[in-house]
């Protein structure tokens, strides 16, 4: 993802690196999560609905036998807890700088709120600037209009907070 980001910024000379954002949900927030530990390229980001700890989420999802399926055992097993908790972004917060908001669904059964909380506390811990909104009645994904439209005015407003801007005067 990041050699794409690197590849886009020097084929387009007119994107504004002081106005970069990541968005992602479920993976796509997982993946923002993770990405955000490992750069410090993007201004602002929100991650949805994404996994943050790959150990929690074994043991809070109805997904838990995934790991099984994916590595051949159970995360228990071997060495894959130490495996998947050096991918797992919780490990690497420290690293993080990048101010975040994280949205999630309270009745999210695919991932589970709990990833977003531990991650939203984690990032206060380190200092990061950091909000968490919560969408009650919400599951892996907004469907309540209020919610959509609300969720879009959020997202705007955190991008306006945190992109310098780019008028020329």
């Amino acid at each position: 993802m990041l050699y794409a980001v690197s590849a886009a910024l020097r084929r387009f000379l007119w994107i504004d690196r002081g106005r970069l954002g990541i968005q992602g949900t479920s993976y796509g927030g997982q993946l923002t999560d993770w990405l955000l530990t490992q750069t410090r390229i993007f201004k602002a980001a929100i991650p949805i609905a994404g996994i943050s700890n790959l150990i929690s989420y074994n043991y809070m999802t109805y997904y838990n036998q995934y790991e099984e399926m994916e590595f051949g055992k159970f995360i228990h097993q071997s060495n894959l807890m130490d495996e998947l908790w050096q991918r797992s972004a919780l490990k690497h917060v420290a690293n993080v700088a990048t101010p975040t908001m994280l949205m999630h669904g309270e009745n999210d059964a695919d991932v589970p709120i709990a990833e977003a909380e531990q991650y939203y506390i984690a990032l206060k811990d380190v200092g990061v600037e950091t909000i968490m909104v919560r969408y009650p009645r919400e599951g892996h994904g907004l469907h309540e209009t209020r919610h959509v439209s609300d969720a879009i005015d959020r997202c705007m407003a955190w991008y306006e907070k945190h992109f310098p801007s780019s008028r020329k005067e």
